[in-house]
């Protein structure tokens, strides 16, 4: 990424702070990081997920390259991070390593979430070489019978074999890129020792960037009556939704929604396959669900924000629960990735360890 494009990016994620400040309701920022769905397809039943748990009712299928590279040429000036998934697996897509290679290429850093059940050797092979940025391995669980109840569909030492190949493969080829996440979720579905913990991140060593332990999401209010698992109650909120002013999510058949957990469509706010994403980002929908967010009344528009983890998590240093994420990640094209574990660090020593997200194990 060049040098210019860093610094505009990280201008344009100060101009969305102040904006979100001054309450702002048409921006003349752009969404700099975006999150992309190649594909609402996924090989497992995830008891913590919509897609696995058969809560999603909109069509199943898988976007279009054309539409994607439409996508990328639009939004490479101003985009600096894509995430290559929302509710499914993104290693379904068959043109999946085409899509990074893309993108890499026109100077944007793509990121991707994966439960890796699907990373075979020539996959790694081939992600290795695609120029992909950051990969997060979602593992959740330290044992067997924890991750396969978690994970139903998913072989505990297959899955964990897949990871360690890759991370292998990547340290004998003495690549700096991707930088490797364990992601666990806390779900306590089962104890475990510290024994147990050490041994199971002890296989790392040497091999990951980092292992973080994440807050479980109810996606908005999609699991906030739930038993099955355990998450943190939102009793608190700490309104408007900043993501609204920093952020996009573009779902496979284009639809464009106000954040990852709309995996139902439930607020459309435009298609980019018939609008430019900075008209939707600006248009009377958007206008709207900004405007309601200030005005404390937008379950009348999205009551899926009802018990969101980001409504539910407070400032820090007056930078919201939302523009966090897009702001460190243009920190980071300055500062390295350093910066996220530092960022981090920082958040729970403020929260006393009770930040959705820590780093475990480096």
């Amino acid at each position: 990424m060049k040098i210019k494009k860093k610094f505009n990016i990280l201008s344009n994620n100060l101009s969305a702070l102040i904006n979100y400040h001054r309450r702002k309701t048409v921006l003349g920022n752009p969404p700099s990081f975006i999150w992309i769905e190649p594909t609402n397809n996924c090989n497992l039943k995830c008891i913590m997920c919509p897609t696995g748990t058969g809560k999603i009712d909109v069509k199943k299928g898988f976007m279009d390259y054309t539409l994607y590279k439409r996508i990328i040429d639009e939004t490479k000036e101003y985009t600096s991070a894509v995430t290559l998934a929302i509710s499914g697996e993104s290693l379904l897509h068959p043109e999946f390593f085409k899509m990074i290679e893309y993108a890499s290429s026109n100077g944007v850093k793509i990121l991707l979430n994966t439960n890796a059940t699907l990373l075979t050797r020539e996959k790694s092979r081939l992600l290795l070489d695609s120029g992909i940025s950051e990969i997060s391995f979602a593992f959740d669980g330290l044992k067997k019978g924890t991750y396969e109840k978690a994970r139903v569909g998913a072989d505990f030492e297959k899955t964990l074999d897949n990871i360690l190949y890759f991370l292998r493969l990547k340290k004998e080829k003495r690549r700096k890129l991707p930088y490797a996440i364990l992601s666990i979720l806390e779900l306590e579905l089962e104890d475990y020792s510290e024994m147990e913990k050490a041994d199971f991140l002890r296989l790392f060593d040497g091999l990951i960037d980092e292992i973080r332990s994440r807050e479980v999401s109810t996606w908005g209010s999609t699991f906030k009556d739930t038993d099955t698992f355990s998450f943190r109650d939102n009793s608190n909120v700490y309104g408007p939704c900043s993501r609204l002013w920093s952020t996009a999510c573009i779902a496979w058949d284009g639809d464009v929604v106000p954040c990852v957990y709309n995996a139902n469509h439930e607020y459309v706010i435009g298609n980019i396959k018939n609008n430019r994403l900075m008209d939707i980002w600006n248009n009377e929908k958007m206008f709207r669900l900004r405007e309601s967010m200030i005005n404390g009344d937008y379950l009348n528009i999205s009551p899926l924000c009802e018990n969101c983890i980001v409504l539910g998590t407070p400032p820090i240093f007056g930078i919201p629960s939302g523009i966090r994420l897009s702001l460190a990640d243009a920190i980071t094209n300055v500062t390295g990735y350093g910066f996220e574990r530092l960022a981090l660090s920082i958040a729970n020593r403020l929260r006393n360890g009770s930040f959705t997200a820590k780093t475990i194990s480096e």
